[in-house]
């Protein structure tokens, strides 16, 4: 079975042209005990998770060349938006294209960091839409955890802030990463 484990990153920018991406990266369950572990062996101290923005240049790349060496593919979403858009409608579009790749690749379930549980009924209900108007199929399971509780969840937080990160200039992360990802781009 393929599953994807998904989150976000959203960068404010002086000139108004905001970023929000959505990356999933999707590895076979056979792989999944030892992707956690390898991930977990990354945290220091009593940390209860891996987040990208916490961690030095030096632990960044660290973490992207453990990442990149894990049996994963990764997607990225990516939306560049003013402030007339507003961060939810950027997230459900990243989201909405998410989905599509995802399950066009063969993935049957989709684990999403949890945010809230009003917000993850938002995403919820952009799911039911989607699968009433058949875009995509009842087949593929979404459900929301902490990320505290999913430590495959950090490679996708890695993954997301690494190219938010590049769009903006600083590539380390990225370019230790970028065999594994796929950029798509949404209007």
């Amino acid at each position: 079975m393929l599953t994807a484990y998904v989150d976000e990153s959203m960068r404010r920018r002086p000139d108004d042209h905001n970023i929000y991406a959505m990356a999933a990266i999707a590895l076979h369950s056979v792989a999944h005990d030892d992707a956690r572990m390898t991930l977990e062996s990354l945290r220091i101290g009593k940390n209860p998770r891996l987040h990208w923005r916490d961690e030095s240049s030096a632990r960044q790349r660290v973490i992207a060349d453990a990442i990149a060496a894990l049996p994963v593919a990764a997607l990225v979403t990516v939306h560049i938006y003013d402030s007339a858009c507003g961060t939810e409608r950027a997230r459900r579009r990243c989201l909405e294209r998410l989905l599509l790749e995802l399950e066009a690749t063969g993935v049957t379930r989709v684990v999403v960091e949890s945010r809230s549980s009003h917000q993850d009924h938002l995403d919820l209900l952009l799911v039911m839409a989607m699968r009433k108007s058949q875009a995509i199929s009842r087949a593929i399971a979404v459900d929301w955890r902490p990320s505290c509780q999913e430590p495959l969840l950090w490679a996708a937080d890695a993954v997301v802030s690494a190219t938010t990160w590049w769009i903006d200039g600083h590539g380390g992360g990225f370019e230790r990463l970028e065999e594994r990802v796929r950029v798509v781009c949404v209007d």
